[in-house]
């Protein structure tokens, strides 16, 4: 993959507009995708960089709905792409997530992502 694509993805991975953040997170889960029938994910070298982003969201409160966002959106795309990206010391707060979420989507997703990192 070239720099601007590379270029392109971190743009949107560090935006200010959290949907675009989000895309960006779903992006790189389809890259990660892609590697069981390509040889290699093409973001792979932005993987740390991608993983603390979701961190960082799952830090956070998750979304309230938007023009442009559904409630709890965030939080999915974070937890989507740490079922790729999670290391074991990750573990405590996706479980936390898990805990503590009203949204059934988000609470099975953490629970599931927790389980397949611990």
């Amino acid at each position: 993959m070239t720099d601007i694509p590379l270029q392109a993805y971190s743009a949107l991975l560090h935006s200010s507009n959290l949907a675009m953040v989000c895309r960006a997170l779903n992006m790189y889960q389809v890259a990660a995708a892609y590697t069981q029938v390509s040889g290699g994910n093409p973001l792979e070298e932005v993987a740390d960089e991608t993983r603390q982003v979701a961190l960082r969201i799952l830090g956070g409160p998750p979304v309230e709905a938007g023009e442009d966002i559904r409630a709890g959106f965030d939080h999915l795309s974070a937890l989507n792409v740490l079922s790729t990206l999670a290391k074991p010391a990750d573990v405590e707060l996706i479980e936390r997530i898990a805990a503590e979420t009203t949204n059934d989507e988000v609470r099975a997703l953490a629970q599931l992502v927790a389980r397949s990192v611990g």
